[in-house]
């Protein structure tokens, strides 16, 4: 990995939901996609799936946020590893994340948090992207994030300490300009000082986005069009870095395709421009001056950490800068806000019929109420909530629907991107013959989930669904399988004798002749023709797995 080029891929975007349509239906003016890494590291799915189809048509950037590359914990290898099996799959132009720590000890806050410019951190940082690049067998492509607190141990500034890192580390650079702009603002110092200090041939890409004003300060928020200021210091950035692949980002108030790509058609032409008239800057890039500090990195970053979760926090971290353009106290506000808000919205995605039954404010007090109670201990953002219900149980033990209908949501969630698993079908049973596959173990889908119910949660699910009045609450038990069809999730009731034998093929070493020859010896089963009508079901809901040899 001693050679690298930065010769440009052209001008993309962000790949997003609202979009997939546009993408897949016919073709697009923009030369490449990039894509969250995260929203893919999913066992299987119409995400994947999906992914694949657009990847047949346009090249492709893997860009992650929580690989946590500065974090004092150390490098989590098993992630880096599955970005390394998503990149094998999808052979991406290149794969990016973030100079920054997500998270601290078992609390993983799904944020881009800065590092504190010293010694401790550019070791840490430079060993981690050398770690990561050799598991991923290619260079990483490291961003600079926006931040809205500055610490005092630091000794350098935050151009000098990333072109350190970036160079001794023998990665590239993603040059974020919004984020350049958000913390000039922010901190008090000359964008264009920045883009100075940064060593010319190794930035690989541009990102470019909007932000909000907060009364004096920025925030990073990528929901707005890129703002004028930005459009400024991108074109100061085209003259130092000419032909850099540069992408436009929107992750809210996600306009029409063809609003963005007049965004990106503006980004063409300031390039053109500026490329055209100067030659790429090449700052000299030597190691900062970067005493010991006087806080650990494990420390700041636990203190941090603390301060973000902590319900009503007291004094302001040490570790904090107190004083600045924007003071600490006011930084970390910030931040302690984004971090529920970001949660809420992972809830309100997950369990969007227990909010309409909720209503949004009341959902929204009883997200914040689990938020508190529940830090997030997994990278994987989709996979926050999975004990909404229980936390929803005890708050309202009388209300048996509600956590039934949470519950129901969940399932559905956890199905929708499960692993891709042949099924059994007809087809199937008539070439292979049906011995084949009631004699298999495991046989039930390894999608399926059992749910018992304890009330008509399905009834209020389904009429919530289709916009009709919600009907009033009935106790009634039953059983009801969550599973995934070709690419949908599905769910339907059971009988109770039905879901006793599914629940009984769950049995490590379970098949179908074995379960149904003891039920008949016991006269549980004493028609044969009920378990042909559930066999002929099952065959046409695709609820049995078929096996490799099959």
């Amino acid at each position: 990995m001693t050679s690298f080029s930065n010769a440009s891929r052209g001008f993309g975007l962000g790949l997003r939901t609202a979009h997939y349509q546009d993408f897949l239906t016919s073709p697009q003016r923009v030369d490449w996609l990039e894509i969250i890494t995260d929203n893919f590291l999913v066992d299987g799915g119409k995400p994947l799936a999906t992914l694949e189809k657009i990847r047949s048509n346009y090249p492709i950037a893997m860009h992650g946020v929580a690989m946590s590359i500065g974090s004092a914990g150390g490098l989590d290898r098993d992630y880096v590893a599955r970005v390394k099996r998503l990149a094998q799959r999808i052979e991406p132009m290149w794969v990016s994340d973030h100079l920054c720590w997500t998270g601290h000890a078992d609390n993983v806050l799904h944020d881009l948090y800065p590092m504190p410019y010293t010694e401790e951190s550019a070791r840490l940082l430079i060993a981690h992207i050398r770690q990561a690049q050799d598991m991923l067998e290619r260079r990483l492509v490291i961003e600079n994030v926006s931040s809205y607190v500055r610490f005092p141990a630091s000794s350098t500034t935050e151009w000098a300490f990333l072109a350190h890192v970036i160079e001794e580390a023998d990665c590239e650079l993603l040059l974020d300009v919004n984020n350049v702009f958000v913390s000039s603002i922010n901190h008090g110092f000359a964008a264009e000082t920045y883009l100075d200090g940064l060593p010319a041939a190794r930035v690989r890409q541009i990102h470019l986005a909007g932000h909000s004003r907060s009364g004096e300060h920025i925030i990073d928020t990528h929901d707005q069009p890129v703002s004028a200021d930005v459009w400024a210091l991108y074109a100061s950035a085209c003259r130092r870095f000419p032909q850099v692949a540069t992408m436009i980002e929107r992750d809210d108030n996600i306009p029409p395709l063809a609003e963005l790509i007049e965004e990106l058609d503006h980004a063409r032409t300031i390039a053109a421009r500026a490329t055209g008239t100067a030659q790429p800057h090449r700052a000299a890039v030597g190691k900062p001056g970067l005493p010991a500090a006087t806080w650990t990195l494990d420390a700041t970053q636990g203190c941090l950490a603390q301060y973000i979760v902590d319900l009503t926090p007291t004094a302001l971290p040490a570790a904090v800068e107190a004083s600045g353009p924007l003071p600490g106290t006011r930084g970390m506000e910030i931040y302690r806000h984004a971090y529920r808000a970001r949660l809420t919205e992972v809830l309100a995605d997950s369990y969007p019929k227990c909010q309409r039954y909720l209503g949004s404010e009341l959902f929204g007090t009883l997200a914040l109420d689990y938020i508190n109670d529940h830090p997030p201990q997994e990278r994987n953002l989709g996979r926050y909530g999975a004990d909404f219900a229980t936390a929803l149980s005890a708050n309202y033990p009388d209300n048996e629907e509600l956590s039934d209908l949470a519950r129901l949501e969940w399932a559905l969630r956890a199905v929708f991107d499960s692993a891709d698993v042949p099924a059994w079908s007809m087809p199937d049973i008539e070439r292979a013959g049906p011995q084949a596959c009631l004699a298999q173990s495991p046989i039930l889908h390894s999608s399926v989930r059992l749910l018992p119910m304890r009330s008509n949660a399905v009834a209020i699910w389904r009429a919530i669904d289709a916009d009709d009045e919600v009907p009033q609450v009935v106790q009634r038990a039953q059983a009801l399988a969550v599973w995934r069809k070709g690419m949908r999730p599905h769910f339907k009731s059971l009988e109770p004798d039905e879901a006793h034998f599914l629940r009984e093929l769950m049995c490590e070493g379970a098949t179908i002749d074995a379960v149904a020859h003891a039920w008949a010896a016991t006269q549980r089963m004493d028609d044969p023709a009920i378990l042909g009508g559930w066999l002929a079901q099952w065959w046409a809901d695709e609820l049995l797995q078929r096996g490799q040899a099959a």
